[in-house]
């Protein structure tokens, strides 16, 4: 199954080789095109029927994804498995909220849903305000696992394609070294250094 999804995700032009600046300020060989999939209704559902599949027995009551990649996730998976979904946004402040619609209610079960995890920032930081309104995590998802060094989330994880990619500080970048242009894509937070 991972060799289908791995050649459905080259042919529809998500998985991209060069050098990259990333959201986080990291250089990095590999990039996920993220938006080629979430343009694409039918690959969106598609994929987002495996993290469905595997969460179908947690009684999920409400899917929550931060902005912008996992809400349009969260509202897919809530669609497919019969549940509300929920959008984490930014409060200015470095913390996330769930504040349209009902919000979070105590008790609530909740799958938190993701694009690419890499960092795990955006999930840790929707994580914090589930717990803060006392809701229940049932699970975290995401359509790519592109870590290298793993770490936990006290929750189920399920990833629906993992490949691990490595990242580079700027002084560090082998791509830097051999003087390969650096590509800008995506990520609104990517600020690239006075050498590039």
């Amino acid at each position: 199954m991972r060799e289908i999804i791995e050649k459905l995700l080259i042919d529809n032009g998500v998985i991209l080789e060069g050098h990259f600046l990333l959201t986080s300020g990291l250089h990095s060989g590999l990039y996920f095109e993220k938006f080629k999939i979430l343009e694409n209704p039918n690959i969106t559902a598609l994929l987002c029927s495996k993290i469905a599949i595997y969460f179908s027995t947690y009684r999920i009551e409400k899917v929550v994804g931060p902005t912008t990649g996992g809400t349009i996730l969260a509202y897919e998976i809530a669609k497919q498995i019969g549940a509300y979904a929920g959008i984490a946004e930014e409060n200015g402040k470095g913390k996330r909220i769930v504040k349209r619609g009902s919000g979070i209610r105590e008790g609530e079960k909740i799958l938190i849903v993701d694009d690419v995890l890499t960092t795990g920032g955006s999930i840790k930081a929707t994580i914090d305000a589930i717990l803060e309104k006392k809701g229940i995590i049932c699970g975290v998802a995401v359509l790519i696992d592109r870590r290298v060094k793993s770490f936990k989330f006290d929750y189920p994880f399920y990833a629906v394609y993992q490949k691990a990619v490595e990242n580079f500080k700027e002084e560090d970048c082998p791509f830097c070294k051999k003087g390969i242009p650096l590509t800008r894509l995506g990520g609104k937070k990517a600020v690239p250094s006075a050498n590039h």
